[in-house]
């Protein structure tokens, strides 16, 4: 069995290693195709301040192992020094939730992870629209098709300060 709670600093080391795990960075098109899925990683010291002020920071645990997360914020919690986040405001007038990570254990022991903590996500935040931004160069294969196949919808795109293009996916309550 596992469980679902709030992320807190003491799990800031092993959510930092998840995400090392899938970071695209310095891997051929195959190799990020095959085993990539996050093209940025927060430092530590930014997952620790996260565990403060994101009101949707939650690890999967199974065995006291934390097996995945998903860092999400809603819109009111977002930073104004964040301009692809705060241009969903371009497409959504209302309250939403911005999925900035989610990613589970390489080889972990639960199977659908990061599926689980969108259900309860979703759950949580009932009836909110769902953003999700996911880099586009070097493309995501990855995490386009994760979110697809869960709902999300591409709804546009822009370029971020780091130069690189990314696309927002879309996911409205049903």
């Amino acid at each position: 069995m596992f469980e679902i709670r709030p992320a807190t600093g003491p799990d800031v080391p092993a959510i930092h290693r998840l995400a090392e795990q899938w970071v695209l960075q310095g891997l051929s098109s195959k190799e990020a195709r095959d085993y990539g899925f996050l093209v940025s990683n927060f430092t530590p010291a930014e997952y620790r301040r996260f565990t403060q002020i994101a009101n949707a920071f939650y690890v999967l645990e199974h065995e006291g192992q934390v097996e995945a997360f998903i860092l999400a914020f809603t819109d009111d919690r977002i930073s104004p020094d964040d301009p692809v986040s705060l241009s969903v405001y371009d497409c959504e007038s209302g309250r939403f939730l911005l999925v900035k990570q989610i990613c589970s254990r390489r080889g972990g022991g639960v199977r659908g992870a990061a599926t689980e903590l969108y259900r309860f996500v979703s759950q949580e935040f009932s009836g909110v629209p769902q953003y999700a931004a996911i880099v586009l160069e070097p493309e995501n294969v990855r995490s386009i098709h994760f979110h697809e196949q869960r709902g999300f919808a591409r709804c546009f795109e822009r370029d971020a300060p780091d130069g690189r293009r990314r696309g927002i996916w879309a996911k409205r309550p049903a």
